[in-house]
């Protein structure tokens, strides 16, 4: 556990009053911090920790002064930590999207994000307004999700199919592009999978259900940077509605299959169709379906889909952890929920009093096991046998129903996981770390899978007064163990004048190192994810 704070609140920052929201949600523009700045670094950051860490999440809630309706909408704000020789430089900067740009300059929202709809331009005629509701919607480029390293470029990821590269120096668009522009789709995820020899795999969504999810492959070139050119679909599968597809925030990768859930939450295409007319948002097109199973799909890497359907109760996935094989067996790790609350409890009306109100469906880790050979099975028995305590039962209609191992009976709030990537990903692993963000529980944890424990690092202050956010693990350059090396974790104030800070922890101990410390009238924005560079610096 880290030490307490060294200013109390009523020194450093001020309680926010009802109606108030937190900090970090007044980010304006010309608040980014664009010329790099020295941090204050207390305690020691191991020497061989050098790069650059990048972040990207909802940044700017807010055009003129009407905030947007969820925190999925914010306007992607960029932050960059450069490492070196034990000191820490900081800057951020506002993404210049097409989006932003188009926005910022009609002083209102003009393409639709998740759940906050473009506003009618007050300009035009009654007429002009009706011919517009018949004209398809504007695909946003706010990539204010993910950013991903390949080769000497960077790019920032939304759910859209349509990715910014981004200078590394400066943060700023340097060039587009959208998977639209080669293949049929409509939707592809945040969170692509990279091999270690430069190739990247992500999952995209078609809205004609025959062909409604597709595994793209985007070799390497030279380089090392992505030949677009050189995509192809591995693979493609139909949809089990034929009017809806399931949606996913992510997807699994093994070292011979892909793993894809079809969630009992999908959008509506007949909604979609008419989301205009009737002023749906994109949120307002995914339907629940409480009473339908989860199932989960396998591909092999060569696109073969497997036939056998594994089922599971109804289940909500934002983020795959890990899959790996075993002993003929596919084990598939994720944080879940048990029902959609989570993204409602995220709409911006839920932080007016500052402190987030919480959903009865918390994040939990859990691990499931698909048996990849049913072909000589009875029905009935578990088809286990791994020492894990999920179960995966054939059914009498060939089917095979799963239910997971929670490692952690009781459950864990966790969300926004992490784990040692570069050497792990697709092999059997045994930590996974994670944060409370959306909490009051200030916490970064490390899940150890083997030992069925706990270790937790817990932020400064009180209740609500940080988020810590997703800890991006860096190992040790030549080390041995799998949690050799630090955790890096942005800690956002959520009170005005109480100092953000990233925060460097041993991986092994969870104590902290060192922290890299904001001023106080330099904001920390929300991020989701990042990545760290070893190479740009």
């Amino acid at each position: 556990m880290s030490s307490k704070t060294d200013a109390k609140k009523s020194e450093n920052g001020s309680s926010p009053t009802d109606g108030e929201y937190p900090h970090w949600m007044s980010f304006k523009p010309g608040d980014d911090q664009v010329q790099p700045i020295k941090l204050q670094v207390k305690g020691t950051i191991p020497t061989w920790v050098k790069g650059s860490l990048f972040r990207n999440g909802s940044g700017l809630f807010e055009i003129n002064n009407k905030k947007v309706n969820h925190v999925f909408d914010g306007f992607a704000v960029l932050l960059r930590f450069t490492i070196q020789d034990g000191g820490v430089m900081f800057q951020s900067h506002l993404l210049d999207s097409e989006t932003w740009e188009k926005c910022y300059k009609a002083n209102r929202i003009v393409v639709d994000q998740f759940a906050s709809n473009a506003l009618p331009d007050p300009c035009k005629s009654i007429f002009s307004r009706i011919f517009s509701l018949f004209q398809p919607p504007e695909r946003t480029d706010n990539t204010a999700v993910n950013i991903v390293e390949r080769g000497d470029e960077l790019w920032a990821f939304t759910e859209t199919p349509k990715m910014n590269r981004v200078d590394p120096k400066t943060l700023s668009k340097s060039g587009q592009n959208d998977l639209t522009d080669y293949l049929a789709v409509h939707l592809s995820t945040a969170h692509p999978h990279l091999e270690p020899d430069g190739t990247l795999y992500n999952l995209a969504t078609c809205f004609n259900y025959t062909k409604a999810f597709n595994i793209v492959k985007i070799p390497p070139n030279s380089n090392g940077n992505l030949s677009w050119d050189q995509m192809e679909v591995v693979g493609s599968f139909p949809s089990r509605w034929k009017g809806t597809m399931g949606y996913n925030h992510s997807f699994g990768m093994a070292e011979n299959f892909f793993v894809v859930l079809e969630q009992p939450y999908a959008f509506s295409v007949l909604r979609l169709l008419f989301k205009k007319l009737v002023n749906y948002t994109v949120n307002d097109c995914i339907v629940a379906y409480p009473q339908e199973k989860t199932l989960f799909n396998v591909m092999t890497k060569s696109g073969v889909h497997l036939k056998t359907k594994y089922m599971s109760d109804p289940l909500f996935v934002f983020h795959f952890i890990n899959c790996y094989e075993k002993n003929k067996q596919l084990v598939v790790d994720f944080v879940f929920y048990d029902d959609v609350g989570f993204v409602d409890k995220l709409y911006m009306e839920h932080y007016k009093d500052y402190k987030y109100k919480e959903t009865d469906s918390k994040p939990k880790f859990g691990r499931f096991v698909l048996p990849l050979d049913v072909s000589k099975v009875m029905v009935g028995k578990n088809l286990v046998t791994l020492d894990i305590k999920a179960t995966a039962t054939l059914q009498e209609d060939g089917s095979v129903y799963l239910t997971p191992d929670l490692i952690i009976e009781e459950g864990l709030f966790m969300e926004l996981p992490q784990i040692n990537y570069q050497h792990y990903n697709s092999k059997e692993y045994r930590y996974v770390y994670a944060s409370t963000i959306f909490s009051k529980y200030n916490k970064i944890h490390k899940l150890d899978l083997k030992e069925r424990k706990v270790i937790t690092y817990t932020s400064d202050g009180e209740e609500f007064d940080y988020f810590p956010g997703e800890p991006i693990f860096v190992p040790k350059p030549g080390g041995k163990r799998e949690d050799e090396g630090v955790l890096l974790a942005p800690i956002m104030s959520n009170i005005a004048g109480l100092a953000s800070y990233l925060v460097i922890i041993d991986a092994e101990t969870m104590k902290e190192l060192a922290r890299a410390v904001l001023p106080a009238d330099v904001m920390m924005t929300l991020t989701f994810h990042g990545t760290f560079s070893t190479t740009k610096l």
